[in-house]
C-alpha cells in the first residue's frame, strides 16, 4: 500500500513537471529585422506559426536593438493579457529592428549628393549634372545620419553606384546603393550641316559648342577641324569625335610614290617610300627601295615626287 502511495505521489509531480516543460516554448530572434511600419508585431521578430500574432512594440520610429530577455518579457506580458497560460522563451543575440518609415525622394537624394560632392570634393555644380535613376528610398524618422561612403579622388561623367550609410549611435547598420548618372561639361565641334564621308572640312561647316555628357570615353578633337577630312558621314547636330577626322595630305608617311628625275635626256622613275606626309610644293624625305637610300623630293601631285637632291 505505501508502495501503491509513492507511486502515485511520483507520478503526479512528473506529470506536473512534464505539463509545465511543454508550456514553455523557445523562439529564436532573426538576426536583423527590417519593417515598414512603427509597429513590430511576432512575426517579425520570430519564425512565428501562431494565428495569433501581437504586436510588441509601438511607435517604433529609430532603430531598436532588442535583447532576447526584453522581448521575452514583452511576449509572456502579451501572452497572459490574451488569457494564454503559454510560457514564452526567446533566444539568441542582440537584434537590431530597422522601421525604414520615412520617406526620402529621388530629389533630395540629388541634392545630398550634390552637396557631399562640394563640400568634399570642391564639385563645381556648373561643369558637372547629377540625375538618379532609382526610386525613393526608405530610413528611420530619427537618430540615423545619412553618411556617403567616401570613393576615389578622380571625379568624372558615367553612371556610377554612390553607396549611402545609415549610422546610429552603434554605428553602421544599413547601406543603399544608389545609382546615379553623372554628366560632365564638355567642348567639341559640332557639325552645323550634314557633312559627307571623304570631305574636306570647311569654315562653314562646324562650330564649336560646349554641352553635358554622361560618356567619359569619347573622345573630342578641339583642335580646329577645318581643313580635315571626315573618315565617315557626320550627321547635323552631332559632337564630331577624335576618330571621325583626319588631316589627310597629298602624300602620306609610308605611302609608296614614284621619284622622279633625269639622267641627261632620259626621265628614271624609281620606286621610293615617303618618311613624310605633305602636300603639292611640300619637300619631304623619301627612302628609295631598291638602294635603301634616303632621298629628298619635292611633291608634284598624287604619288609623284620630283628629286631635290641625292
Amino acid at each position: 500500500m505505501r508502495k501503491l502511495f509513492w507511486i502515485l505521489i511520483f507520478g503526479f509531480f512528473a506529470s506536473f513537471l512534464f505539463a509545465s516543460e511543454s508550456q514553455t516554448q523557445k523562439l529564436y530572434l532573426k538576426n536583423k529585422i527590417i519593417v515598414h511600419s512603427e509597429e513590430v508585431y511576432a512575426n517579425d521578430l520570430f519564425s512565428w506559426k501562431s494565428t495569433w500574432n501581437p504586436v510588441l512594440y509601438q511607435n517604433v520610429k529609430s532603430p531598436l536593438f532588442l535583447k532576447p530577455e526584453d522581448v521575452s518579457s514583452r511576449l509572456n506580458s502579451a501572452s497572459k493579457e490574451s488569457g494564454d497560460s503559454s510560457d514564452w522563451e526567446v533566444k539568441g543575440t542582440k537584434t537590431l529592428v530597422l522601421p525604414l518609415v520615412k520617406p526620402v525622394s529621388a530629389g533630395q537624394l540629388e541634392t545630398k549628393l550634390r552637396e557631399y560632392l562640394q563640400d568634399s570634393y570642391g564639385l563645381d555644380e556648373n561643369q558637372f549634372r547629377i540625375h538618379y535613376e532609382g526610386s525613393e528610398i526608405k530610413i528611420p524618422s530619427t537618430s540615423v545620419e545619412l553618411v556617403w561612403r567616401r570613393m576615389g579622388n578622380k571625379f568624372h561623367g558615367g553612371k556610377r553606384i554612390f553607396p549611402l550609410d545609415l549610422h546610429s549611435e552603434n554605428g553602421l547598420i544599413h547601406s543603399y546603393p544608389l545609382t546615379f548618372v553623372i554628366e560632365e561639361k564638355k567642348e567639341a565641334w559640332f557639325a552645323k550641316r550634314l557633312i559627307d564621308s571623304k570631305q574636306i572640312i570647311t569654315e562653314d561647316d562646324v562650330e564649336k559648342r560646349s554641352f553635358f555628357s554622361s560618356d567619359s570615353f569619347e573622345e573630342y578633337d578641339l583642335n580646329n577641324p577645318i581643313g580635315k577630312t571626315a573618315l565617315n558621314e557626320i550627321l547635323t547636330d552631332k559632337p564630331i569625335q577624335k576618330k571621325q577626322l583626319r588631316l589627310l595630305h597629298m602624300v602620306e608617311r609610308g605611302q609608296e610614290v614614284q621619284l622622279v628625275y633625269t639622267i641627261g635626256n632620259i626621265m628614271i622613275k624609281a620606286r621610293s617610300r615617303a618618311l613624310e606626309s605633305g602636300n603639292e610644293g611640300d619637300k619631304i624625305s623619301l627612302l628609295n627601295i631598291t638602294s635603301n637610300k634616303k632621298l629628298e623630293g619635292k611633291i608634284q601631285s598624287p604619288g609623284i615626287c620630283l628629286l631635290e637632291s641625292e
